[in-house]
């Protein structure tokens, strides 16, 4: 590549050959396909500008979550042009039709059928492959590309600069106290924002070292790695931590800190936690990907128990407000986010309805904020369906059945029915012991059918086991 282009990130080249040395990949396969190519990050980033593309044109990463991903995305930054992880089992049609909404240039991954975007070859970048797409659009050197919240389509991402995610990911360190002489395991998909930002570019700018593992996630490898890692501090979703409660196990001891995102973690999971490890510091977090990603952190740990339901705080930098919701309660309405971490636009899919004027975006859920300034999460908009002629929080029935014994996850899907009216269906994940007993399966549907009025009752239930490897986010 051409040399302005290389000075476009915030940092350089030495910074981040300085962070991969700290990075250790516990998952990383053997790779047959090209044994004598180099991942060094020197040789990867001589391979990107082999490409040839136009300073900030577009680059999809399809590849797994690990420091091969890791590499990739810096070496795409180092040349100018503009990263974008997906996940790597993403099929090849849909990623052509991403690639053709957002413009890339190429498209990165580990085995790619070049005939499948149009093209006659592939050519090494490291140990991956890469092909050239016929797309002319190009963005700000400087910006990155990440898929959105799952609000806007699947086709869709958001356009962020470099530097607003290093600034974002500077507020979480400050919220939770992330150290440089921490070693965090990653066990959440780099792919998706709160790994990338609130762990590797965290670690990135703290000195902290990285432990890559998964996904999948599997509750007694990630609890055997904290303790064989010496890992001090773990982020996990909701469920990963209902996955890890179910196990019957106890964080190590060496485990300083856990921050939780992703979704809501009920106040007796946070009540489990708190109690089972009192020297553990617990945060948790609330965020999306279009705010850059994190937006606000409860210190749970120091907080009484009637704050357990909280998302906590703004961040330092960030401000929200409310915005009136017709049919919802005066307290309650759609939450806004001031940030100078938000995103610059949002691309493809169903057009950007998130920002509300720059640098303020509409998060598309439904809040309330106590006198104190906590955060109270009271649902998703779109969870909101009339069934039956009775408004129903679907938030609000997949919160209650997760507080149940013995159940991991809960999904709700709206449908018509046969007569065209609304309904939905509720589907269950629960430990496998309890899916094996008949009698186990029909006293939680019992206790779920007795929870719930007649108009808040799903059309179809169904109860399944759950695959205990095969959680994430």
């Amino acid at each position: 590549m051409s040399g302005p282009a290389a000075a476009v990130p915030p940092f350089g080249f030495r910074q981040v050959e300085a962070f991969l040395g700290r990075v250790t990949d516990l998952g990383a396969p053997a790779d047959r396909r090209s044994p004598g190519r180099s991942e060094a990050l020197a040789d990867v980033t001589a391979d990107v500008a082999a490409l040839g593309l136009p300073p900030g044109s577009p680059v999809i990463l399809a590849l797994a979550s690990g420091r091969a991903l890791l590499t990739q995305y810096f070496a795409v930054l180092l040349n100018g042009l503009v990263p974008m992880p997906v996940p790597p089992a993403t099929p090849a049609a849909r990623l052509a039709r991403i690639g053709a909404e957002v413009g890339a240039g190429a498209m990165v991954g580990a085995s790619l059928a070049p005939a499948r975007f149009g093209a006659t070859r592939t050519v090494p970048v490291g140990r991956a492959q890469a092909v050239g797409l016929d797309n002319p659009l190009t963005r700000p050197p400087g910006t990155v590309l990440m898929a959105t919240s799952g609000t806007s389509g699947m086709f869709s991402a958001c356009l962020h600069r470099v530097d607003s995610l290093l600034r974002n990911a500077r507020r979480h360190v400050a919220a939770v106290g992330l150290r440089g002489d921490d070693t965090i395991l990653v066990s959440l998909p780099l792919y998706y924002s709160y790994a990338l930002v609130a762990q590797a570019l965290a670690a990135f700018q703290t000195g902290a070292a990285l432990v890559l593992s998964g996904p999948p996630f599997s509750p007694a490898d990630y609890l055997a790695v904290l303790d064989r890692c010496a890992v001090t501090a773990s982020s996990l979703t909701p469920t990963s931590v209902r996955v890890v409660l179910a196990h019957g196990a106890r964080f190590p001891g060496g485990l300083r800190m856990l921050t939780v995102g992703g979704d809501q973690l009920g106040p007796a999971q946070v009540s489990r936690l708190v109690a089972g490890n009192p020297r553990l510091e617990l945060y948790l977090t609330y965020g999306l990907t279009e705010a850059g990603p994190r937006v606000a952190t409860l210190a749970a740990h120091a907080e009484p128990a009637s704050r357990y339901a909280s998302a906590g705080r703004p961040l330092d930098g960030v401000a929200v407000s409310l915005r009136p919701v017709a049919g919802h309660a005066g307290d309650k309405g759609e939450l806004l986010v001031d940030s100078d971490t938000v995103l610059v636009k949002k691309i493809g899919g169903s057009g950007d309805r998130t920002t509300v004027r720059p640098g303020v975006i509409a998060t598309g859920d439904l809040f309330r904020v106590d006198a104190d300034g906590y955060l109270y999460f009271a649902g998703r908009l779109s969870d909101f369906v009339v069934v039956r002629g009775e408004k129903v929080s679907l938030q609000s029935v997949r919160q209650l059945v997760q507080a149940m014994q013995g159940t991991l996850r809960a999904s709700t899907t709206v449908r018509a029915d046969e007569a065209g009216e609304t309904c939905y269906d509720l589907t269950v994940q629960v430990a496998p012991e309890l899916a094996a007993a008949e009698q186990s399966r029909r006293a939680l549907r019992r206790a779920i059918f007795g929870q719930l009025l007649p108009a808040e009752r799903p059309r179809h239930l169904l109860i399944e086991a759950a695959d205990l490897a095969a959680f994430r986010k």
